[in-house]
């Protein structure tokens, strides 16, 4: 099974914080580190650890290589030949400032993210192409030119705050699953999600809908069936960074490997619980890790007919 993984790549610093900071004030910070992030680099390492193959389709910056983060990408088995390194230019970097609790807030450079087209993946054949925070015509160019079994879209917050109901006209005509969180979902359709909101976006080519409610599991609609899986909580969150990516990746693995959606739900539900578990965006389980709870306590899932 092969995914291409399309998007950004950023350098993550993550400052822990009782609280963010007043206008003209200042805190003193708990602790800081760093470690690679962006949304279709999360999702490529996930997928890596699901064992299933994994090409990266991102542009970044030379300080990304010398640092050595290339390194431990490639140390994953995931294949870097499509990632184009800019001299001369910053990698995107996000600041997140982790709050009790697992919040966060976030602050983002897009720097060599914002030279995609999506015509990178032009004559690529592969399983899965997915396609992580970026805009409708980047979905659009990189469906259109790649050659690709099956097409999944997460468009991310700002996407779907920018775009709005253009993510769902685009999703119908290039994408089979768009995956969107609570909030995103109040961008693209103007209302509260739910099974019938969700169900009222299909259409087109736009076969699922995956809808990812946090601490309340995730919701998928077809065309005539309705999942609702509940979440896998390890009892501790320390960092919510990523989760999104992985639950994309899990389910997006399991559901063409085993073609069973109910089982994808709940590995991908397990996976994304694991993950807020643990700090970093990149801090996915492994398959071992997942499959040891699935066969002791899965997550329930309930199925409505729609």
């Amino acid at each position: 099974m092969l995914h291409v993984a399309v998007g950004n790549m950023n350098l993550d610093l993550y400052i822990v914080v009782d609280k963010l900071p007043d206008i003209d004030g200042a805190l003193r910070a708990k602790k800081m580190y760093m470690g690679l992030g962006g949304a279709a680099s999360n999702y490529a390492v996930a997928v890596a650890r699901i064992e299933h193959r994994v090409k990266l389709v991102v542009h970044t910056g030379e300080l990304v290589e010398f640092m050595g983060l290339l390194s431990r990408l490639r140390d994953e088995g995931i294949e870097l030949d499509r990632i184009k390194i800019h001299r001369g230019e910053l990698p995107g970097i996000v600041v997140v400032f982790l709050l009790p609790g697992g919040h966060r807030a976030m602050v983002s450079i897009p720097g060599a993210n914002r030279f995609l087209t999506g015509e990178e993946v032009e004559n690529t054949s592969t399983d899965i192409l997915h396609l992580a925070s970026v805009s409708t015509s980047v979905l659009e160019k990189a469906s259109s030119s790649s050659k690709a079994s099956v097409v999944s879209y997460d468009p991310g917050g700002a996407i779907a705050s920018s775009e709005g109901g253009l993510v769902v006209v685009s999703a119908r005509n290039f994408c089979d699953i768009l995956s969107l969180n609570r909030v995103e979902f109040r961008y693209v359709a103007g209302r509260e999600a739910s099974i019938d909101a969700a169900k009222s976006l299909l259409g087109g080519r736009l076969s699922r809908l995956l809808v990812k409610l946090g601490s309340e599991g995730a919701i998928l609609v077809t065309r005539d069936r309705a999942y609702r899986v509940e979440a896998y909580s390890t009892g501790r969150v320390v960092d919510t960074t990523g989760a999104g990516d992985v639950f994309d990746a899990v389910f997006n693995s399991y559901l063409f490997e085993e073609e069973d959606i109910e089982y994808a739900l709940q590995a991908a539900s397990i996976a994304a619980g694991i993950k807020v578990s643990r700090p970093g965006a990149q801090s996915a389980p492994m398959r071992r890790e997942v499959e040891k709870i699935l066969g002791e306590r899965p997550p329930a899932v309930y199925k409505y007919s729609v």
